[in-house]
């Protein structure tokens, strides 16, 4: 009996760790926006940074975009539109804590995060 508890006792202990490590998701992707002062063609040029608050890297970052309409796309290997949303550094992933940058000129957009891989 006392084997048996003490069994369960580890494989719950690791069971509560393990979801510890693995409780990130898209929700720790944070995305901010600022004008960066220039200004071409009269559109403003805005730089989106795009921060993972999670403790693991997360790639496939995915985000809405539907409408988003730059008057010059963004370079595809950062920011690549697949329908109404974006795919951010060709799914590469933002490390722990770091961020990713792209700059775009025309009318602000506000991004809002749908999906992510923790990995």
């Amino acid at each position: 009996m006392t084997f048996a508890l003490r069994y369960f006792v580890v494989f719950l202990l690791l069971s509560m760790v393990t979801q510890g490590l693995c409780g990130c998701s898209f929700a720790d992707i944070q995305i901010g926006g600022a004008r960066t002062g220039r200004v071409i063609s009269g559109e403003p040029e805005w730089k989106i940074s795009v921060i993972n608050t999670c403790s693991q890297p997360q790639l496939h970052v995915t985000f809405s975009c539907g409408g988003f309409a730059p008057m010059k796309p963004v370079e595809p290997w950062l920011l690549l539109p697949r329908g109404n949303t974006c795919l951010l550094i060709n799914g590469n992933a933002i490390t722990a804590g770091g961020t990713a940058q792209f700059t775009y000129v025309g009318e602000p957009y506000f991004f809002k995060p749908v999906s992510s891989r923790v990995g």
